[in-house]
Order: structure tokens, then sequence, then C-alpha cells
């Protein structure tokens, strides 16, 4: 990843990033786009209401993605620096990101190890239920169903092959339940988190559509995005 900034205009900063994955380019994005805004320290002040454009490009998409920010708080720091947050909007303009998922479904399509496309995500998530849960991450998502990361040593043990689950998240047309079966677990090693797949039941229809549109970034959660995952029982008796 490299990153150059430029000014457009007055009251216009332009940052571009390129990425050499569109994975790496679409992880990112959610990521952004899912905290809703960043705190970056620079050594000039900027003012409020500074809007903030961030290219995001890779080699083999033509468009690049945009995320728009504004700046809503400027904070001096001792050492002569400033803290400037900048909230985050994902624009209207799809021209971007329809090209980057469209490349990352075609370097998918030759895969025999998978049915369906993934489509990578950087969502935080949590076993409510249970307390002092390890966080977990949604890494990828697809119509058959979803690959997690856990922030711990080692997997919990309710995390094993064959075990219900279930994911929730509110979205802009509703909550999306996800309900399925650990299909495969890893432990991970010294620098990689432990993690394990699920494949997703049968969904009802109206679950489909929301997954669809997730998947597509067309009905995103409201900032900041958070899910919900349980286990067991807990996940069966959730299953609508």
């Amino acid at each position: 990843m490299s990153q150059t900034a430029t000014n457009r205009a007055q009251g216009e900063v332009r940052l571009k990033v390129a990425y050499k994955k569109p994975e790496a380019l679409l992880s990112e994005y959610t990521r952004s786009i899912g905290r809703g805004g960043v705190t970056l320290q620079t050594q000039k002040s900027l003012p409020v209401g500074t809007r903030f454009v961030f290219e995001m490009h890779n080699p083999g998409v033509a468009t690049p993605v945009e995320v728009v920010g504004e700046v809503v708080r400027v904070t001096p720091q001792p050492n002569g620096r400033f803290m400037i947050t900048v909230k985050y909007d994902p624009g209207q303009d799809r021209g971007g990101l329809d090209a980057v998922l469209q490349r990352i479904f075609d370097l998918q399509e030759f895969e025999k190890l998978r049915r369906y496309p993934r489509v990578p995500l950087h969502l935080p998530a949590m076993e409510e239920e249970t307390p002092f849960a390890p966080p977990f991450f949604v890494r990828d998502l697809s119509r058959g169903g979803v690959g997690l990361e856990v922030e711990a040593p080692a997997l919990p043990p309710s995390v094993k092959v064959g075990m219900p689950f279930m994911l929730e998240m509110d979205l802009t047309l509703g909550t999306l339940m996800l309900h399925g079966e650990v299909a495969w677990t890893s432990a991970g090693g010294p620098e990689v988190l432990p993690t394990f797949g699920v494949t997703f039941g049968t969904l009802q229809a109206d679950t489909t559509e929301r997954l669809e549109k997730l998947l597509s970034l067309e009905s995103m959660p409201p900032p900041p995005w958070r899910a919900r995952v349980c286990f067991g029982m807990d996940a069966v008796m959730r299953m609508p």
C-alpha cells in the first residue's frame, strides 16, 4: 500500500492510496466506512468543514473507489501538532466500488474449493451472552458462509466443528440473521489468529435478499459497524 496527498482546491484535501490486491482495498474500505471516521495527526491545522476525498486505487481497476470525509474536530497537541477527526461518507458514486467487487469475483471464479465468491470484510463481532468472550472479526462473507477470526491465543470451547452458529447484523433494510454451523477451524499460530468457517443453513427469502444487498454493499449497517455471534443452543433458539 502506498499513498500520496494533494490539494485539489481550497477547502479540499485529496488522499490517494494504492493497494496491490482488490481484496485489500475492499477490506480497508469496509473497515473505514464501518468505523464512521478516523482521527489523524497532522503538522498543520485544518478548518472544521474541510473536505477530504480518499481515492483508493488497485492496478486491475481503472476507476478508483472514493470515500468522502469532512473535518468535524481539530484538537491542538502539546507537541505542536494537531489531531484532526474526519467523519466518513461512502458517497453516491458506486462506479469504482462495483468495479472492485467485479474484479474480486472474476479472480475467484476459477477457485475449485469454494462454491461462492467471498467479499472481504472487516467487521467486529461480540458474543454478548458469554461474559469475558474474546472479540471476533468477520473477515469474509459469501452466499454460502462466513469466515471469522478470534482475537485470542486459542479458539473458545464453543467453536468446534458441527456447532450451531448465528450471526446477526443491523442493516438499513432490517436485521440480518445468518444461521449455520461451524464447518472448519484453525488453531492459528504465534503470529496468526485462530480462525473458523461457517456454512449457512437454508435461509429464508427475506434473509437471502438482505444478504445479497450486503454482499454488494448496497445495504450497509450504520456506523460503527457491529455484529453479534452466538453458538450452540443460544444459536438454535434465535434461528428464525
